[in-house]
Parts: structure tokens; C-alpha cells; sequence
């Protein structure tokens, strides 16, 4: 008689632990908790455990979280059997999602538990006290993102910026705010006015770095903790060095100090504005790179070229689909044909000048307005401030404090509209002055040299030619 089969060992479920670590301090209960109180639960239910995936720091609000994406796989391609969670909320904090992916796991023969908040969610009660506890970690999660968004609105009422983070530049005093740091207050003011006089952000960046001076966080800060470009960039882009804060993508004055000027300000965004589709030639050795043209309306490149490396601007058109023969023009001959222009220049605007002066006593003066519209800018700010510290006080519905905020910002965006344009009409009246300038030109820096004569030429446009080229520059209106 044959021997009877020995009874078959029992099969374990294939667990798999899920932890997630949240974003918010009073609620980031540490990954290895978590892991210790699901081994500890699967071994009570006597489960093997499979894999351990872990999403450390991300919000239970989004869904896009790598390693949860790797459980619902797991389980839907019968790798695991049930997925083991600390806390239900650790899934999910989100209504939709919860039910999204209980209903995929159910599908799949699967199940999800929880080791500290057991319950049987095979019965309709436990499916019941399941939705309650998924119900309250969605109220949670909301009433953390209300509480959230009062303290951001608090303190943008009050001129501070959305968030605490260290802004270079400035130290912070619980009781003062942000006050200006005595040694890297002084070095931001210095970048925003070498910058606006031609200095390049690479040429910046590179003085910084082998200095002590380093950035703080917040600003994209490379590993190594130098600066970069980008980094710098972000830094002066800010304005928070101008007084200025960002609110909904706009900059609206701050309560901390400013340490530049609001011109110097202007400024620099209008220096940024040139640079921004010229970027590539901020490193460029050659004074107009970025600014010359071939008469055919292509760029013209700089470098040294022929057998003797002559420095030459180059038709780039010419050189890649040979439009034309030719197209070389000698660097130090049409830059020193520019200068011959802003020289000839200085002289017209000095005429220009004297002519004015002798005609000044006819010309009718006109009030500036300048003074009237920053007093009723600083009296429509001290209302908001106002309205805010009675809304606190008095607990003011939100809708109410916002229908009477409103006119009281609309105005406050026409105030800022309406000297933004006084300055720049009283700009472009102005006589650029330039005969120092013009007796210093040779011992300038080739970025300064640059930014002068973008700040007046639109673009030079090079007419290639034997023996000599010939050129017309195309001036700023």
C-alpha cells in the first residue's frame, strides 16, 4: 500500500510594510517606529514579510509617491498579499485616493491592514470604522492646510513673507523681523550696483566664491554650498533685497528695510531684462558680442580666426549655409568705429544740453507728483495694516475682511503703477551724460564697456566689404 502523502505546510500571506514619513513636525513619526510596529504585527499574524517600501518626507495629500506605487503593483501582480500600514493615514489623505486604491487592491484578491488601529474590514462595520478613520485624516490633513494658509495671509498682512526662511542679506529678530546683516547686507547692496554697471552674474559669482561669504538656504544651493549663477540670480531676482516681497507671483512692499534705492532697483530688473536674451554673451570677451549683425540679418560671431588668430567678428549664416562669401569684420575696427559714434554722441547730447539750458527760463515748469502719490501710497498701506490688526482683533469673517480689502489693494496697485511710470518718463527725459565716461572708456571692463552701449545701441549692422566694411548704428529710440 503506498505511503500517504505528508499533510502540506501552511501558507504564509506575503506582506509588504508600507511607511511613510510626513512633511509636517507634529505628525513625522519616524520610519523605523513605523517599521518595528509592522514587523512586530505581522509576525502576531504570523505573515511573511516580503518588502519594505518607505516614501520619507512626502505629503499624504499627493499620490505620486514612488514607493506606493511599487506596493499597488506588487500586490496587483500577486507578489504580496497585504499591505501592512502603521496608521491608515499613512496610505492616504486623500478621500479619493483612499477609495481608489482600496477598491484596486480588493480587485486584485488583496487586502490592506493596519498594525496599530486593527480592524476587520471584511465586515461591513469594519468597513464602516475604516471610512471614519480615512474621513478624519482627510479632515486633518485640510485643517492643517486652513491653518496654513491664515498664518500666510497673517503675515503677508504685515509685510513679511510667506515663509520664515533665511534670506541673504538680513538677520532675523523674533520681536524685529528681518534686519539688515552688517556684513552681507553690505555685500547684496555692492552685487545689485555692480551688477547694474556692467558686471557679469558669472564674473559676480566668481569673486564670491573665493570669498567666505557664502549663500544661505533657500536659494538652491549647489551640494558643495559655493555659489552659482542660478543661485545669485535667484538671490538678486527676489527684490527682497529692494524691501520687496512676493505675493501670487507679484513683489509688494515689505516691512523690513530695503538696502537699495527703489532706482536702483529699477535698474537693475531693466539690466536683467537686456541680459536675459543675451545671457550667453555675458561671458564673452569681445565688447560686442550679442549686439552685431550682418547687413544679410544674421548674428555675427566673435573669436580669433585665420592662420594669423586675428580677432574677428564672423556672419554665422556665411559660415553655416554659405549665404555669401565673405562676412569677417576685424574686431578692433568696428569697435573702435562704436566708440568714434558714443564719442560723437557725448558731443551732440552736450550741445543738446547747453541748448536746453539757455531755453530753460521759457519752459513752463510742471509739478512732480511724485511726492503727492508716495503720501497717499503710504496712507492706503497704513489702512490695509489697520484693517488687518481690527480683523484680528475683532475676528472678522474672512469674506468681510477680504470685500473691504479689495479697493484698498486696487488702489494700492494704481499708486505703484502711477510712479513707476513717473520714473520712467523722468528716465527717458533725462541726458545720458557721458564725457567721463567716454575719458575712462579704455580702462573700463569689457562687461561694462557692454552694458553702456546696450543701455544706447539696439544693434550694429556690418556691411562686409574690400578693402573696408562699413557700418550703420542702429540707436535706441
Amino acid at each position: 500500500m503506498p505511503a500517504s502523502r505528508p499533510q502540506s505546510a501552511v501558507i504564509r500571506s506575503r506582506a509588504v510594510l508600507y511607511l511613510r514619513q510626513s512633511t509636517h513636525r507634529e505628525d513625522s513619526i519616524s520610519l523605523e517606529l513605523q517599521e518595528h510596529e509592522g514587523r512586530a504585527y505581522a509576525e502576531r499574524k504570523g505573515y511573511q514579510v516580503v518588502a519594505v517600501e518607505a516614501d520619507p518626507g512626502i505629503s499624504g495629500r499627493t499620490w505620486n509617491r514612488p514607493a506606493v506605487q511599487r506596493v499597488m503593483t506588487m500586490v496587483e501582480a500577486h507578489e504580496a498579499d497585504v499591505i501592512v500600514l502603521w496608521k491608515w493615514s499613512r496610505l492616504s489623505r486623500s478621500r479619493l485616493d483612499w477609495a481608489v486604491a482600496a477598491d484596486k487592491i480588493a480587485a486584485a484578491g488583496g487586502r490592506i491592514e493596519s498594525a496599530t488601529e486593527p480592524l476587520d474590514t471584511t465586515t461591513s462595520t469594519g468597513r464602516l470604522a475604516r471610512g471614519m478613520l480615512t474621513e478624519f485624516a482627510a479632515f486633518e490633513s485640510e485643517r492643517i492646510g486652513d491653518v496654513w494658509k491664515e498664518s500666510h495671509s497673517r503675515r503677508i498682512r504685515n509685510g513679511l513673507p510667506a515663509n520664515g526662511k533665511p534670506r541673504f542679506g538680513y538677520t532675523y529678530n523674533r520681536d524685529r523681523g528681518f534686519l539688515p546683516d552688517p556684513v552681507t547686507g553690505l555685500v547684496l547692496s555692492n552685487l545689485y550696483k555692480r551688477y547694474i554697471s556692467g558686471v557679469s552674474v558669472y564674473a559676480l559669482v566668481r569673486e564670491l566664491n573665493a570669498g567666505t561669504i557664502r549663500p544661505v538656504r533657500g536659494y538652491g544651493v549647489s551640494i558643495d554650498g559655493l555659489w552659482s549663477d542660478r543661485t545669485l540670480r535667484r538671490v538678486l531676482d527676489s527684490g527682497f533685497g529692494a524691501g520687496l516681497i512676493r505675493v501670487a507671483g507679484q513683489t509688494v512692499p515689505g516691512a523690513h528695510p530695503p538696502l537699495i534705492t527703489t532706482d536702483e532697483w529699477q535698474a537693475y530688473l531693466e539690466a536683467r531684462g537686456r541680459r536675459r536674451v543675451l545671457r550667453r554673451t555675458e561671458r564673452s570677451e569681445y565688447v560686442l558680442s550679442g549686439l552685431i549683425r550682418c547687413s544679410c540679418g544674421s548674428t555675427m560671431t566673435a573669436g580669433q580666426f585665420g592662420a594669423g588668430h586675428v580677432a574677428k567678428y564672423r556672419c554665422k549664416a556665411a559660415r553655416d549655409k554659405g549665404t555669401h562669401d565673405g562676412g569677417y569684420v576685424t574686431a578692433a575696427f568696428v569697435e573702435e568705429h562704436v566708440k568714434g559714434w558714443l564719442v560723437d554722441r557725448t558731443a551732440r547730447l552736450n550741445s543738446e544740453t547747453a541748448a536746453a539750458a539757455k531755453r530753460a527760463p521759457q519752459i513752463r515748469a510742471v509739478a512732480d507728483p511724485t511726492a503727492r502719490l508716495r503720501i497717499e501710497l503710504a496712507a492706503v498701506l497704513g489702512r490695509i495694516d489697520r484693517l488687518g490688526e481690527r480683523a484680528d482683533e475683532l475676528g472678522m469673517p474672512r469674506d468681510s475682511y477680504q470685500r473691504q480689502l479689495a479697493p484698498l489693494v486696487a488702489r494700492q496697485a494704481e499708486l505703484n503703477t502711477a510712479l513707476l511710470r513717473v520714473e520712467v518718463r523722468s528716465r527717458s527725459a533725462a541726458v545720458v551724460h557721458l564725457p567721463q565716461i567716454m575719458d575712462e572708456w579704455d580702462s573700463l571692463a569689457v562687461p561694462v564697456q557692454r552694458e553702456l552701449i546696450r543701455s544706447l545701441i539696439e544693434f550694429v549692422e556690418v556691411f562686409p566689404g574690400r578693402p573696408r566694411a562699413t557700418f550703420n548704428v542702429h540707436a535706441r529710440q
